[in-house]
Order: C-alpha cells, then sequence, then structure tokens
C-alpha cells in the first residue's frame, strides 16, 4: 500500500512538472471585434491579386482546421473560398484551428471574430509584458501550445443577414458578400484585435493584468508616441481616451511610419474603435469597421499585410507573410549566434567556419528592413563577433551571415 502511494505521487509530481514545462505565461480573454453591417449600397468588387482555387473539387485546405457549427453546407464553400485566399498569405506549420459559428446576433452585427486566447510572458515571448493571439504564438514557438482541439480563432456570423454565397464578386445590392465577412473575421483571430475599452469615459485594458496586446502596443499618434506606454498616457485614464478618440493613430513598428491609419472615430464604440483599418474609395479595405450590402472586397492589402508583419507573422518570400518558424533558413554547424533572446549584445561565432577570410553581416526586421549592416567583418583573427542590439526595438529580427562564396546563413533572433 505504501509503495503503490509512492508511486501514485510521483506520478503525480512528474505530471505536475511536465506541465510547468510546457505551460509557462498567463492567459487573457478578449471581447469580439464587431463587423457592423449598413444598409447602404457600394457595389464594388476587388478581386484577390492570388490565383485561387474555387474548392468546389472537394480540394482541402492546408493551413487551417475549420469547424463548422450549424453553418449552412452552401455558405460553408464560401467560407473555405476565403481561407483559400488567406492561404495564399499565411502557412504554418502548425495548424490554426477556427471555429465558424452561424447563429443569430444583433440587427446591427453583421458578424465577429477573435483569437481563441491570449498569452503573455511565455518561454521565448518576443516581447515581455505584451499578449501574444494563440495563433501567432504557436508560430513564434513552432510547436502547439493551447490543446490541439481547441480553437486559435472564432468567428461568428449573424444567419438572419441575406447572404451572398457566390466568390465571383457579383454580389446584389440586396446582400452582404460572405467572402469579404469571413476574410474580414480571420483577420481579428490572426491579431487585429486587443485589450482597450472604455468604461464611462475612462480607457482601460479588459484584464486582470492591465496589460496591451502585441496589437495594442504598436500603436502611435501623429506625435509618435506609444500609446501603450503608461509614462505616456496613464491607464486608467480619461486621456488615454482622448488619444483612442483621436482620430489620429497610426499601427507601425516604427513611430516615423504612419502609413497605416487605424480607425480612431471621436465616439468610442467598444468592439468597433481601434481594431479596425480605415478605407478610403481609391483603397477600399475589408478590414474596415463597416459593410456595405453589395461590395465584395477579396484582396489581402499591402496595409493587411503590413500591420500583421508588424505583430510578428513573418513576410512570405512568394507572397505576403510567412507563419513557417524554422529557426534556421540555411542550417549549417559552422555558424552560432547567441545569446537568443538577446537584450544586448548579439554574437556571431564564426570560429568553425572553414577559410572564410570576411563575411557580411546583416540584421533586418520582418518587414525586410535593414537595421544593421557590416560588410568584412574579419572572421580570420576575430571569429567571435560582436553586434550591439541595445538601441533597436523589441521584436523579432533575421540575423544573417554571408561568406565570401555567397552562402548565407539566416537564423531568427528575438531581441527583448
Amino acid at each position: 500500500m505504501k509503495r503503490t502511494l509512492i508511486s501514485l505521487l510521483c506520478f503525480v509530481a512528474v505530471n505536475i512538472t511536465f506541465g510547468q514545462q510546457n505551460f509557462t505565461g498567463e492567459t487573457a480573454d478578449v471581447t469580439e471585434s464587431v463587423n457592423i453591417s449598413l444598409n447602404e449600397v457600394n457595389q464594388v468588387f476587388v478581386p484577390s491579386d492570388d490565383h485561387i482555387s474555387s474548392l468546389k473539387s472537394g480540394e482541402t485546405l492546408n493551413t487551417f482546421n475549420v469547424t463548422f457549427e450549424n453553418v449552412p453546407e452552401n455558405a460553408q464553400i464560401a467560407i473555405n473560398y476565403a481561407l483559400a485566399i488567406w492561404e495564399e498569405r499565411i502557412s504554418s506549420s502548425i495548424p490554426i484551428n477556427v471555429t465558424i459559428k452561424w447563429e443569430n446576433l444583433p440587427e446591427s452585427q453583421l458578424g465577429n471574430g477573435k483569437p481563441g486566447v491570449f498569452y503573455r510572458n511565455f518561454k521565448g515571448t518576443p516581447i515581455a509584458n505584451v499578449f501574444y493571439p494563440v495563433a501567432l504564438v504557436e508560430k513564434i514557438l513552432s510547436k502547439e501550445f493551447n490543446n490541439p482541439d481547441d480553437a486559435d480563432i472564432i468567428c461568428t456570423f449573424n444567419k438572419s443577414k441575406s447572404w451572398y454565397l457566390g466568390f465571383n464578386g457579383s454580389t446584389p445590392a440586396d446582400k452582404y458578400d460572405l467572402v469579404t465577412a469571413v476574410l474580414h473575421e480571420i483577420g481579428h483571430g490572426l491579431g487585429i484585435s486587443g485589450f482597450f475599452s472604455n468604461i464611462d469615459g475612462v480607457a482601460q485594458y479588459s484584464n486582470a493584468s492591465s496589460s496591451p496586446a502585441i496589437y495594442d502596443y504598436f500603436l502611435f499618434n501623429e506625435n509618435k508616441q506609444r500609446i501603450a506606454d503608461k509614462s505616456n498616457f496613464a491607464c486608467p485614464s480619461v486621456e488615454l481616451t482622448q488619444q483612442l478618440t483621436s482620430n489620429s493613430l497610426y499601427l507601425t513598428k516604427s513611430a516615423e511610419d504612419q502609413s497605416v491609419s487605424v480607425y480612431a472615430p471621436s465616439n468610442w464604440i467598444n468592439g468597433v474603435s481601434i481594431y479596425h483599418l480605415k478605407s478610403s474609395e481609391n483603397n477600399p479595405e475589408f478590414m474596415k469597421a463597416y459593410a456595405y450590402k453589395g461590395e465584395a472586397i477579396h484582396n489581402i492589402s499591402d496595409k493587411m499585410i503590413s500591420v500583421l508583419s508588424g505583430i510578428g507573422w513573418t513576410e512570405n518570400e512568394t507572397a505576403g507573410i510567412n507563419t513557417a518558424a524554422n529557426d534556421e533558413i540555411f542550417n549549417t554547424s559552422e555558424i552560432n549566434v547567441y545569446p537568443n533572446p538577446c537584450s544586448g549584445t548579439l554574437t556571431f561565432d564564426c570560429s568553425n567556419s572553414n577559410n572564410q577570410s570576411s563575411v557580411e553581416i546583416r540584421i533586418t526586421d520582418l518587414m525586410g528592413r535593414i537595421v544593421y549592416r557590416e560588410s568584412n567583418c574579419d572572421v580570420q583573427f576575430n571569429p567571435s563577433y560582436n553586434v550591439d542590439l541595445s538601441a533597436i526595438q523589441s521584436g523579432i529580427y533575421l540575423a544573417s551571415v554571408t561568406d565570401i562564396n555567397n552562402n548565407t546563413f539566416t537564423k531568427r533572433i528575438i531581441k527583448q
């Protein structure tokens, strides 16, 4: 009996330890972002830049695993078509589980969407004390982080609306285009989502840690101030509300770049404000806050690519962004880059490289911008080359070494 009890306690201890090793950090749930339906008509069609299969022949998706709840079969075809458009822009070594619901929603809502859960301070997190959507966490870590059967993205569509279920862009003036709506809600699930809320005129974060999501973290005002920096704007505060309703917010990794304007109307609307992009007649955007009848926007814009790349989805050299999270693009035992993550000095150890007198070292962000470059680094007499990264922003970068034979070694690094 004593031996059995000891064995049981050891089993429990091992499982607790295993769980602790595989889960670190903190979770938070988020309120759905809402797509508002308008009665106005805007019959415009923006086709996808990519060649997309109609999926009529029973072809399956590669990146997304979809669970349908009460969704009609003809609507499922349109939904899969929208997901196929996303698959031309993203891929993942870890399947992205999407749950699609077909329910009655308030009359004003066309649909809503959100990440299944957010995590912060997990092992390997790029930026401390910032929440990341679960699909992005799994991309960063190259492994399942929640339960493999749990939803990474949850989208709900209003069954009472009059939907156009085709995918040729010929949306009638009395219907809403389902493909456009699905593209929109998946955008929320991938990370255009966060925790800013407004209670009685006081802006704050809707989580117990009072911490931003990665999308929130990259919001700047026209004065190039980070909104999530509490040294700039206290949280909670009325002053923060004034910023969030200023109609002059931008989402970018660089405070100098104000190319992506965020929807920040003077009257705060929970679930709508901040978590949508501005749209224009010349550059229609499916990620805008409001949807028109007759409107079909099937193209993932450069703004969307910029936003998702900025929060951590790596750019895809053939399409737009790539969620494959291999540490090394060209694997070689001759180069060692450490420490990773790093906070200051990054060392390139080329001591095992053969007959290399000099190399070029280059560090780029996930949008391809060079943050450091040094040609003719003498590794024959100085095989351990140090690079000071203390001045660059926290985030994920690609560190590359090119030898005299134009062979390139690239490793993903995390700057804390």
